[in-house]
């Protein structure tokens, strides 16, 4: 049985006009699409002009949010961000979150704990963090409180899975 090529070895079975013909035919399709493009955004454009006209807002319908980010561009990452951050001395790196222990997730553990006056169950630490306003899209949140709670100094094991104030 005979191996199906990959990669570049694939197109060795078509002559150069061929491969000339595909690619101008990808090109021709690109340029469809543009010009298809080009017209829903002036029917765009017109329709926000419409909205403002009687009065109303535009939110996320601009061509700058929808389009490429204005920190990227096709040719790389931004000039600015290819040297060292203002501020930042050499060999030494900058927390995210500052001193450890202390951040609003802390905070949050912190206040669910203080809310109960005997040892809780991390399930029951995250569902007290996430009812006391505490947001996060993780569906593995007790996993995320059981890496944050060993680095609080006022936070106690009392077994397995089981945390109180000191």
């Amino acid at each position: 049985m005979a191996r199906k090529k990959r990669g570049w070895k694939r197109f060795t079975k078509f002559s150069l006009g061929d491969l000339q013909r595909m690619v101008e035919v990808k090109l021709a399709e690109i340029e469809k699409l543009r010009a298809r493009r080009e017209s829903t955004a002036a029917q765009l454009g017109a329709l926000d002009a419409e909205i403002r006209a009687a009065g109303g807002t535009v939110t996320g319908s601009e061509l700058g949010e929808r389009g490429a980010s204005p920190r990227r561009s096709a040719a790389g990452p931004s000039s600015k961000r290819r040297g060292r951050r203002k501020g930042a001395e050499k060999g030494r790196r900058r927390s995210r979150a500052g001193e450890k222990g202390q951040s609003v997730l802390h905070n949050a553990i912190r206040a669910a704990l203080k809310s109960s006056k005997e040892p809780v169950k991390l399930s029951e630490i995250a569902v007290a963090v996430r009812k006391g306003g505490y947001r996060t899209k993780s569906a593995n949140f007790g996993v995320i409180l059981g890496q944050r709670i060993p680095e609080m100094k006022d936070v106690r094991r009392v077994e397995r899975g089981v945390y109180a104030m000191r």
